[in-house]
């Protein structure tokens, strides 16, 4: 069987077993294109929240090293017949040049709002192309899907796939984000009782602080944990949360005002810190909710995940100042 026709095979019955209902990015919000060398040029912003590793040659290189099973599973792969071209090509030749380029074109379609295109070509490139498939996975289901039922499916699954690569790349920071991320969304869709018994409070704090202590300069590591405390406060109060998980109004504060301090200029913090204000309580924190919305709404989106995140700090402030 020809090398394309088996991969576009393996796709399709991959994406069956994978298949969710994709919603589009909203055409009413501003587009983004990162085609040739933009998309390095303007990485940096891009990942300033997340800074995720630029995929590029030495990268590929540098993790193959670093991460044995990695390394095996890749010349696994590579050997196999339906292997996509650019894997075969890195095992085969030593050319990593088509992989990440390939990779590049993941966080293309990412940063542009085609997350169902990013997950699927992510998903084709085995383990390197998963990770930033699952994160694309992730933030659809966070910004653009409405139903809980079905956001925590998504969440689910997107734990599940990053527990499996986790084997292979072990405390890859932004693989053990992506983990944590998605069991952080989970615990916000289940009630408290399920919260409490699922094991993911005190798992994400652990992996939370201890990737802060490691990469003090990462903001989503702050913000995300501050998101975790203020739901654990809105659902069992400052002082049993502070008794339980050490879970406070004040230390969620403190979290988002590092993250801020960190970055300023990203729809996605401020988006992130007024919803979790608003859990703490909306009453109390309404002035510095209306100030992040209002200041969220003024910024430049450099991608199409910030422009969703603007998308909801408009959303959020209409709905607090309508009846004003």
């Amino acid at each position: 069987m020809p090398r394309y026709l088996a991969i576009l095979i393996a796709g399709l019955i991959s994406f069956q077993a994978c298949a969710t209902d994709w919603e589009k990015y909203p055409e009413d919000l501003p587009s983004f294109s990162f085609e040739g060398e933009r998309l390095q040029q303007e990485w940096s912003s891009l990942t300033s929240v997340t800074k995720v590793d630029f995929p590029d040659e030495a990268w590929l290189k540098e993790m193959m090293v670093t991460y044995p099973r990695l390394a095996h599973r890749m010349m696994v792969d590579g050997s196999k017949p339906d292997s996509h071209p650019a894997i075969f090509n890195a095992i085969q030749n030593s050319d990593y040049a088509p992989l990440a380029a390939e990779l590049q074109q993941v966080w293309r379609l990412h940063f542009s709002g085609e997350f169902e295109k990013a997950y699927e070509h992510g998903m084709a490139l085995g383990t390197f192309g998963e990770i930033p498939a699952i994160y694309s996975r992730l933030i659809h289901a966070t910004l653009l899907v409405e139903d809980d039922d079905e956001k925590m499916e998504e969440f689910q699954r997107a734990a599940e796939q990053s527990n499996e690569g986790l084997t292979l790349v072990p405390e890859y920071p932004f693989a053990e984000f992506g983990l944590v991320y998605a069991k952080v969304r989970m615990l916000e869709l289940m009630s408290t009782g399920e919260a409490r018994s699922s094991g993911y409070i005190s798992i994400a704090q652990d992996k939370l602080e201890k990737l802060r202590k490691k990469y003090p300069e990462r903001a989503a590591y702050p913000l995300t944990n501050g998101g975790l405390q203020a739901g654990i406060v809105e659902r069992i109060g400052s002082f049993l949360g502070s008794i339980t998980y050490g879970a406070t109004e004040s230390n969620a504060d403190d979290d988002f005002k590092q993250a801020l301090k960190l970055v300023s200029d990203m729809p996605l913090i401020y988006n992130e810190a007024a919803v979790g204000y608003a859990r703490l309580d909306a009453d109390d924190f309404r002035k510095k909710i209306l100030k992040l919305l209002n200041t969220c709404v003024q910024l430049e989106p450099v991608s199409a995940e910030e422009a969703l995140n603007q998308h909801h700090c408009a959303q959020m402030l209409n709905e607090m100042t309508k009846d004003k």
